[in-house]
Parts: C-alpha cells; sequence; structure tokens
C-alpha cells in the first residue's frame, strides 16, 4: 500500500497534498462532517491507545507517516465515490457497490462488496463501539451494568427511526461540537501536564530507536492506520459519493477529514499517555486505561467530559453505520418491510456486543478490513486504464 500510494502520488502530480481551505469554508460541508462522523469513533480513540500498549510508541510514528503518505488512494477513493454515484430520493448515494457495479460493471463483484462493507460497518464496527461504551461505564462505575445496556438499547431504537435526511442533519450539528469538545478537553490536559510531557518525551526517543520498537511499531501502526482512516474500506467513498458539492470539493473535503483525523486523534490522544506514562505504567486493558488518563489529567470532571464525549462519538458512529445500512438497503431494495428487517437485526447484532469479547470483534474487524481493501485497490487499478 506504501508503494502504491507513492505511485499514485506522483502520477497525481502530489495533488493529494494541496486543500484550499478558505474555499473550502464556503462549500456545503455535510459530507465532511458525514466522513468525521463516520471515522472519528470510540474504536479511534481506543485504535490509538491499543497500537501504544502493543506497538509501543513508535506506532504513533507510523500511524502519521501511513495517514499522510496514502493520502493519494483517498484522493481516488473519493473521485470515483463522486464519478459514480447514483440519485436516490432527496439525495446522492455512492460507494464501494456503485464503483464495482457501474464503474466496472461487474455486478458479481458489486454484491460481494456491499455485503462485506455493512457487516464490517454497519454490524462490527458498531459492535466495537458499543463495546466500549459499556465497558468503560462498567469501570467508571458511574451506573448500574443494567442502566447501561438500556440506555444504549434506546439510542440504538431512536437511531432506526431516522430519515437519511434527518441523519445528515444531526451528524451536520453533533460532529463539529464533539470534535471541539474533545480538542479542547486534552488541550487542556497537556498545557496543565507540559513539563510531564516534555520530560516523557525524552524519556521516550532512546525506546524508539531499538528495531524491536521500530519493526513492532510499523506492523501496529500501518493497520491501526488503515483502521482509523478506513483507508479503501468504502466510507470513504460513500461520503464522497453523497456529496451535492462539485467531484474536486468532494475529494477535497475527504482528504481534509483524514489530516484532521490523523492530526487531532493521534498527536493529542497520544500526548495524554505520554503525560500519563510519566508516573504511572501502561496497563493492558485499554478502556480502562483511557479512564485512568482523563481522571489523572484532571479528575472527576475531566472524566464526565470523557463520557459526554464517548456518547457523542457512539452517537455519531451509530448513526453512520445505520445511514449506510439504511441508504444502500433503500436503494437496493427499494422496498420498507426489508429496511425494517434489517433495522431489526442491526439492533440485534450491535446489542450482543455487550457481552462479546472485544479480541474476537477486532480480530474479524481486521479480515474484513483486509478483504475490502484488496476489492477497492482492484477498482482503482482496473479504473485507471480507462
Amino acid at each position: 500500500m506504501i508503494i502504491f500510494s507513492i505511485y499514485l502520488s506522483i502520477k497525481l502530480k502530489f495533488i493529494n497534498y494541496r486543500l484550499d481551505i478558505k474555499k473550502l469554508i464556503k462549500e456545503d460541508k455535510s459530507a465532511l462532517f458525514l466522513a468525521l462522523g463516520t471515522k472519528i469513533g470510540v474504536g479511534s480513540i481506543i485504535g490509538t491507545t491499543s497500537s501504544i500498549i502493543i506497538g509501543g510508541f513508535s506506532s504513533v510514528i507510523w500511524i502519521l507517516f501511513f495517514s499522510f503518505i496514502t493520502t493519494s488512494l483517498t484522493y481516488y477513493e473519493a473521485y470515483y465515490g463522486s464519478k459514480y454515484k447514483k440519485k436516490s430520493k432527496d439525495s446522492y448515494i455512492g460507494g464501494p457497490y456503485f464503483i464495482t457495479r457501474y464503474g466496472l460493471n461487474n455486478k458479481a463483484l458489486s454484491v460481494i462488496s456491499i455485503i462485506i462493507l455493512i457487516l464490517l460497518y454497519s454490524f462490527l464496527f458498531q459492535m466495537i463501539q458499543v463495546n466500549t461504551i459499556y465497558n468503560i461505564f462498567k469501570n467508571i462505575h458511574v451506573v448500574n451494568d443494567l442502566y447501561i445496556f438500556f440506555a444504549i438499547l434506546i439510542m440504538l431504537l431512536i437511531t432506526i427511526k431516522l430519515s437519511i435526511k434527518e441523519v445528515k442533519k444531526i451528524m451536520n450539528i453533533i460532529v463539529p461540537f464533539k470534535c471541539l469538545l474533545f480538542i479542547l478537553i486534552c488541550l487542556v490536559g497537556i498545557v496543565t501536564h507540559y513539563n510531564e510531557l516534555i520530560m516523557s518525551f525524552k524519556l521516550e526517543i532512546n525506546n524508539l530507536l531499538t528495531f524491536k520498537s521500530f519493526f513492532s511499531g510499523f506492523l501496529i501502526g500501518t493497520i491501526r492506520s488503515m483502521f482509523m482512516n478506513e483507508i479503501l474500506i468504502g466510507t470513504t467513498s460513500i461520503s464522497s459519493g453523497s456529496d451535492n458539492n462539485n467531484i474536486d470539493i468532494s475529494i477535497k473535503y475527504q482528504l481534509l477529514a483524514v489530516y484532521f483525523i490523523t492530526l487531532m486523534n493521534t498527536l493529542l490522544i497520544s500526548s495524554l499517555i505520554l503525560i500519563y506514562k510519566y508516573n504511572h505504567s501502561l496497563i493492558n486493558d485499554y478502556n480502562l486505561l483511557i479512564t485512568n488518563i482523563f481522571y489523572y489529567i484532571g479528575g472527576n470532571f475531566s472524566l464526565y467530559i470523557l463520557l459526554i464525549i464517548i456518547i457523542l462519538f457512539a452517537l455519531t458512529t451509530l448513526l453512520s453505520g445505520y445511514y449506510i445500512l439504511k441508504s444502500n438497503i433503500d436503494y437496493l431494495f427499494n422496498n420498507k418491510q426489508v429496511t425494517n428487517i434489517s433495522s431489526i437485526i442491526f439492533i440485534l447484532v450491535v446489542i450482543s456486543s455487550v457481552y462479546i469479547n472485544n479480541i474476537y470483534l477486532w480480530k474479524y474487524t481486521d479480515i474484513l478490513i483486509f478483504i475490502m481493501i484488496l476489492i477497492n485497490s482492484y477498482c482503482i487499478i482496473k479504473l485507471m486504464r480507462k
């Protein structure tokens, strides 16, 4: 993927690194907020945290490197998502199904791609969100486990009652608010513990230079970068395909989402972990580690802010997961009964994750991510010839 990305960047003459922010500010931002809603979730925070636990702080360097180097893949995915989008009722719809069906004219692959995408994003990604929420709330002991279960269930029931138009409206409000809140609480923690951050960073530099740290960081960092930025998974082409703006603006919004997520999420979370690590050892339970970090930087106040952020992160990811399911099911079947059945399955599968070990969810998620990367890479290579 690194070699492929460099080749595509050269072919694009590096326009994938150019953003006209002043121009983007004036345009409709619904697709940008949808992209951020799909990509920034509880799994993003956990992704960075688990990377550092498993691969060390060198994984952060590889997350940053891999995210920036693979923007050419994001460019092509966004381009084809916008190019092959279709009109559906009162909005546009795009994604892997439309690229394979109308770009490649491959019916079999289009069916495979939509099935895997729904299994991956509408089910497994959402199961990771819900499982993480449930375990973090359990660790804090703020409410009874049963109340947490029913709160999640109510959230899911509200989600399936929303139309596609309503989902987009809610995303436009919640996404910028949750991002701003997350940035502010992290910056407060960094500013108030600045000396510990510098001292901890100096201690980690020596560890970064070892071969074991370098190699394990490379493996873990690149895998988690794919997950956090959802490179060639299909959500980029879906977000781009939903955009009412012209194709150039659609692409730049998807690139902006990757830059924002990489810088905001990876740098802020890794900085907080560095601060915490200066006086504490890192534990293997990343749900408990996150709660400990936020408690350390700001006591109960930071902990409650973390809970609000997690709820908002989870809500937008659930909304985007359901949006992908509903929009594709509506387009393919145009049958209310089929939509209702898929909604019930969505609730049952996602809510069941509170009783499933997170290790199994990550395992099968990584496998399906790999398959989607193969499908979308194949699409890019085939369509480039045209």
